[in-house]
């Protein structure tokens, strides 16, 4: 398996390049914020920042991120200030500030991370912005009277080209890993670590409650499914039927593997569904804040998968070492990505009605929905990462032996 910490360390000629890349992108900054563009002013003075922040923690001039790197990382800058590709190079700069992060935590922090996990944080990180992006301007449209946003439609596509973006900014970093020179290659240690809290919450009543509760829930989603199949009605029954199989997850898992989920966690995954469904029946038009309430609870359950992979991957790997605050912090950015994916999967399934006729199977009411689903979204993350990960160290620790791919190859 492969380290990120080599990639930091005192070598002259690589350090003069660092150092002629970082005095380029001074200057950038400095004729951003002459032309009055400050947002691209404060976005290349963060990459100066992360650039020069290195040979100071050091305490050496010679010790800076690769120069390769950081130069990768430069390109979208240079192509601004030439007024290329307005719409794309600020979400490739995104990605290469998440690359970079990666790297200097890594180096510097308690935090440590393989390249493979590191993609995938770039992604992550990269998209969990353009929503965060999307949720800013929104708001100083509506209180500040300015007009950046030109509707619905560009919105979407900003979300569409950032998730491409770190796609491809992830791509690009493993391809850059498995040719530099500098990589080492560590174990893998499956016995994980024992510094965690394997306890598991629970919500109020006893598991007899709890699974009297997930019957009657499933109940309700089946007489939906049983309707919307009566009736014809696609849409409705692709809401109904999808969530009512996920209901049953539990039991497979139980079965399959003989994990057995905690009850409180099955009626948790049980309302979700039950709540989203629901929503399929016209509550969603009928009540705004409906739409907010099932978004934050689905989120808080997306949150949990988040927080179950990085802590697999944690146990997993002896190279992947992570702390309370980057944990929180992860669930965060997951969710807020996992909302970007999944307004663009409701935008495409628009698109997709409009060409081939018919009611769209996810649908999309405006921008103020697109931000109202991102904020509710991390609500629910939020509401995991602080008070509720206990619920998920199970599934984290069955997952452990299952997450090579992501920890990185050996």
């Amino acid at each position: 398996m492969s380290s990120l910490q080599p990639l930091i360390g005192p070598h002259r000629l690589d350090a003069l390049g660092a150092w002629v890349v970082t005095g380029i992108l001074v200057g950038s900054t400095g004729r951003f914020a002459a032309a009055g563009e400050l947002d691209w002013a404060v976005l290349t003075a963060v990459l100066v920042a992360i650039a020069v922040a290195v040979p100071l923690a050091a305490r050496n001039l010679e010790t800076t991120v690769p120069a390769e790197l950081l130069g990768l990382v430069a390109v979208p800058v240079v192509v601004r200030t030439f007024g290329g590709f307005p719409q794309v190079t600020p979400f490739l700069v995104v990605a290469g500030v998440a690359l970079l992060l990666a790297v200097v935590l890594d180096a510097f922090t308690s935090l440590t991370m393989t390249p493979r996990f590191a993609t995938v944080f770039v992604v992550i990180v990269t998209m969990a912005a353009a929503g965060v992006w999307a949720v800013g301007i929104y708001a100083t449209d509506t209180l500040l009277g300015t007009a950046f946003l030109d509707g619905q439609t560009e919105l979407m596509w900003d979300l569409v080209i950032a998730a491409g973006t770190g796609i491809v900014g992830g791509i690009v970093f493993e391809l850059y890993v498995e040719r530099s020179a500098r990589i080492a290659r560590l174990r893998v240690s499956e016995a994980g670590s024992s510094e965690f809290d394997r306890s598991e919450a629970s919500l109020p009543g006893n598991g007899t409650h709890h699974r009297i509760a997930v019957r009657t829930l499933q109940a309700v989603l089946g007489v939906i499914a049983v309707f919307a199949l009566v009736r014809g009605n696609v849409t409705l029954l692709v809401n109904s039927g999808g969530p009512l199989a996920i209901t049953f997850l539990p039991a497979l898992f139980r079965r399959e593997y003989s994990y057995a989920m905690d009850t409180g966690l099955v009626l948790w995954i049980t309302v979700a569904s039950t709540l989203h469904a629901a929503g399929a029946l016209e509550l969603y038009e009928a009540f705004g804040w409906y739409d907010s309430l099932t978004h934050a609870v689905s989120a808080s359950l997306v949150a949990g998968v988040g927080y179950a992979v990085a802590r697999a991957v944690e146990r997993h790997a002896q190279a992947v070492v992570f702390n309370r605050g980057f944990r929180a912090t992860f669930v965060v950015l997951f969710v807020l990505a996992v909302g970007v994916g999944w307004e663009i999967l409701e935008f495409a399934s628009g698109g997709f009605a409009s060409v081939v006729g018919g009611e769209a199977v996810l649908a999309q009411y405006g921008t103020s929905d697109i931000v109202n689903d991102l904020v509710f979204n991390t609500f629910g993350a939020f509401f995991v990462a602080v008070w509720s990960t206990a619920h998920f160290e199970g599934i984290a620790a069955r997952l452990s032996g299952r997450v090579g791919g992501l920890a990185g190859r050996e």
